[in-house]
């Protein structure tokens, strides 16, 4: 079990490393990948509104406050969107196609995009939870895999 306040993490079982497919941290974006390399998942909350808020941002979407804090985000949520890939459009996923990935609607935050890691089929409405996949070169990226107990549903 991993330490509290960390999320589980996965080996990406393709080849390559995240830095050739990831986007260079900015000052913006890299207390983001800061927390993702400590095991944790945060999100801009602003400080006005209270909303989470991703993609990161320099002012709040729906209230237009500049400033806001780095916050825990629930880790738990429901699939809104699912696709299936049959091809490698990059050759990191090459061993790994067919591979599932989805978008989740956060209980009480924002929508992320991660890999489905699970065989299960996945459904409008799967129960997930937040994981993080981790490349060979220690770069790690949200990932779900199905909520333990959970269904489609």
């Amino acid at each position: 079990m991993p330490p509290r306040g960390t999320l589980p993490i996965h080996d990406f079982p393709g080849t390559g490393i995240g830095a050739e497919l990831l986007p260079l941290p900015s000052a913006d974006t890299a207390p983001f990948y800061q927390a993702l390399a400590a095991g944790e998942l945060r999100l801009q909350r602003c400080a006005e509104c209270g909303r989470l808020r991703y993609p990161i941002a320099p002012v709040c979407p729906w209230c237009a406050a500049p400033d806001f804090e780095w916050d825990p985000a629930p880790t738990g949520g429901e699939v809104h969107a699912w696709v299936r890939y049959h091809r490698a459009f990059v050759p990191a996923f090459a061993g790994i196609v067919p591979y599932v990935v989805v978008s989740v609607a956060l209980e009480r935050g924002p929508r992320l995009v991660g890999r489905l890691l699970s065989a299960a089929e996945p459904a409008t409405a799967m129960p997930v939870e937040a994981v993080l996949e981790q490349w060979a070169d220690g770069s790690r990226v949200p990932a779900f895999v199905p909520r333990e107990g959970g269904g489609a549903g």
